[in-house]
């Protein structure tokens, strides 16, 4: 499980100290915070982050909205802005950026955890939607609900999902989440190569398999016993490597 990675550009000393303590008790993980604007696009290829906050007055040749702008040519990341400008006509320049949300200082910290809560949001469900209609599939990542927040799950992390209902639950090492999706819609997203079905209400992560008992038709993920269902177990024993 991974924490939401967050790239910032703040050129004041003052308000760059008070990001990166709203960043640390919001537990997110903050890549940096840039000084240098034209710094920003080199960073964003090497540290691929979830959102961007985005100063609009940057001390350079080049303004924050102008950044944004080059940046949504390039890369697809939810922007926020955060700036002392309170006036219509910066707000209406930055708003054509199609940005989250505009933030003017002074903030509370719970307004930027909103704020990025939001942008996860939206952009996890653009992605879901995507999926669900041009039958693409989840690669890498997820975003579920944890309380009043949107944590980021790695794919390579889930060990099975559970269905119960009409939800399910993501199961990891130490943790469970639940969700509001069905057993079919989940198997229908994300990646073959990783995940098998193989009982009406068991999908598993195949690396994550550490004991397999054919005779019993049940494999174990830890200490948790799946059973392997009749017309799943053909399909199993496919994707498995026997010796």
């Amino acid at each position: 499980m991974s924490k939401i990675r967050i790239l910032a550009t703040e050129d004041d000393p003052i308000h760059e100290a008070k990001l990166r303590m709203v960043m640390d008790s919001l537990k997110y993980d903050l890549i940096d915070v840039i000084v240098d604007p034209h710094q920003v696009i080199p960073i964003i290829r090497a540290t691929n982050p979830d959102i961007l906050l985005m100063d609009v007055d940057l001390n350079s040749d080049i303004s924050g909205i102008d950044l944004v702008n080059k940046i949504n040519e390039l890369f697809d990341i939810p922007t926020v802005f955060l700036t002392s400008f309170h006036d219509a006509s910066t707000f209406n320049k930055a708003k054509e950026t199609q940005p989250v949300a505009y933030i003017t200082k002074p903030y509370k910290a719970e307004e930027l955890e909103r704020s990025i809560a939001l942008a996860i949001f939206n952009k996890q469900k653009e992605r879901i939607g995507i999926a669900s209609s041009i039958n693409t599939r989840i690669t890498k990542h997820l975003f579920v609900k944890d309380g009043a927040s949107l944590t980021k799950v790695l794919l390579s992390d889930i060990r099975y999902i559970e269905a119960y209902d009409k939800y399910c639950y993501i199961h990891l090492q130490n943790k469970k989440y639940m969700i509001k999706e069905r057993l079919k819609n989940i198997s229908e997203k994300f990646p073959d190569d990783l995940f098998l079905q193989v009982h009406r209400s068991y999908i598993i992560n195949l690396e994550a398999i550490d004991d397999i008992k054919l005779t019993q038709n049940m494999l174990l993920i830890g200490e948790k016993k799946i059973g392997i269902g009749k017309t799943y177990r053909r399909a199993f024993l496919s994707r498995i490597s026997i010796l």
